[in-house]
């Protein structure tokens, strides 16, 4: 009798010990699962759920869960989540937007880390996510504004060479309407979905192109209402006032219209790319934004991956997002599918970036573009800009009153910050 307690106490040590290294199992075995944010509704927003999805299936341990926001409101709703600390796990934040947030919403990344993956990014758009000697977010990819034409319609207008200047580019614009009835230039200049935000990226590029920067050198005054910006808003009312550029022309008409052959120059951020090369019967080619003035300098964003400050901080969770973060930038070349300009050196070698059509042609943009403002004013002023530009290039106001405006406006959201 004393030997059979005896087993039976044994057995039952046996099936405890089993029970709690099956339930220890089934703990380890459990998905981390992250939320995520994106503002991605363009035409790279299905590039990205794709990279998504690939992650997901690149392993078993974590599971991110993706929830995409309309632009307009997308940084209304994380202002208002990172304050609370109830923002996903993690987000992307331009990098013109990161000054807002470096003020205890974002994890600093700089002991979470290692230094060889640090060292694969390229220096200039990592150093950009520093702020104040601490690196609160790791960037994606570069995405200057670049020229799209349509080789079809300069064959038949007879042009053979690509406009050099300003002045080349309206009177090719006009040939082209001439000798084919379609449109030489297709800028945006009405808000739609999105606000007319390739005026002011132009408008930026353009008084750089001349010499000048859009704000002053500390960011704390507007810069523009001068001799460049006059030149630089005259371009952009003239094409419209002469017939070339449609009036009243939101982002997606002006994107359709490209798409559809109707337009012969169109501008835009390189994530058009991946949506242009996949329609059918359209012949195009890419090119960095032309020297309208003096040189080729260029608009140009970053998106960046950052981790907010939680509530209760989960170690666990930031130890994947860092996981992800890494994931994400490490395969690059899925997101240059959507046009984007990859951020790490390595992903730069991969043959499979290389052979992705187009993304050569305009890569070089990424040196001669421009860093966005380093001020919280900067979205604000952004979009306040594109509103105004709207104003004066579909209305044809006088250039110098309407820069007067801006200017005055612009300085009154810079100094309320």
């Amino acid at each position: 009798m004393k030997k059979l307690l005896t087993v039976l106490a044994l057995l039952l040590i046996a099936l405890s010990l089993f029970a709690a290294g099956a339930k220890e199992e089934a703990k380890s075995s459990e998905k981390i699962e992250l939320t995520f944010w994106s503002p991605f509704t363009g035409g790279d927003g299905e590039f990205f759920d794709a990279m998504i999805e690939a992650f997901n299936n690149s392993q078993d341990e974590i599971v991110m869960k993706n929830d995409m926001v309309k632009f307009d409101d997308y940084y209304t709703k994380l202002t208002t989540a990172l304050a609370a600390k109830t923002a996903p796990d993690v987000i992307v934040v331009h990098q013109g937007n990161m000054p807002n947030y470096v003020n205890g919403s974002l994890l600093a990344l700089d002991d979470l880390v290692s230094k060889d993956i640090l060292d694969d990014f390229q220096s200039a758009p990592l150093d950009a996510c520093r702020f104040n000697g601490k690196l609160y977010s790791l960037p994606l990819d570069v995405h200057p504004i670049v020229m799209y034409y349509n080789t079809d319609i300069l064959k038949e207008a007879g042009i053979t060479k690509l406009p050099q200047s300003a002045e080349e580019f309206l009177a090719a614009a006009k040939q082209v309407k001439e000798k084919t009835g379609k449109w030489g230039l297709g800028i945006d200049n009405t808000t739609g979905t999105y606000k007319a935000y390739t005026l002011t990226r132009l408008f930026f590029s353009m008084i750089a192109q001349q010499g000048g920067s859009f704000l002053n050198s500390d960011n704390t005054k507007a810069n523009f209402n001068n001799e460049m910006g006059v030149k630089a808003l005259d371009f952009l009312k003239e094409a419209v006032a002469m017939g070339v550029n449609p009036n009243e022309l939101d982002y997606d008409a002006a994107m359709n219209m490209f798409k559809l052959g109707e337009v012969a120059f169109y501008f835009n951020g390189v994530w058009a790319t991946g949506t242009l090369e996949q329609t059918a019967g359209l012949n195009f080619k890419a090119s960095p934004l032309p020297a309208f003035f003096n040189d080729g300098s260029c608009w140009a964003g970053s998106h960046t991956l950052a981790i907010p400050v939680q509530k209760n901080q989960d170690p666990a969770k930031v130890e994947a997002a860092i996981k992800f973060i890494d994931w994400m930038t490490a395969n690059g070349e899925l997101w240059a599918k959507a046009g984007h300009i990859p951020t790490r050196k390595s992903v730069a070698e991969k043959d499979s970036f290389k052979a992705l059509p187009y993304r050569s042609d305009y890569v070089a943009a990424a040196a001669v573009a421009l860093p966005t403002p380093s001020t919280p004013a900067w979205d604000e002023v952004y979009g306040t800009s594109s509103d105004m530009l709207e104003a004066a290039v579909t209305k044809n106001q006088d250039s110098k009153s309407a820069l007067a405006a801006m200017e005055k406006k612009v300085n009154e959201i810079i100094a309320s910050y």
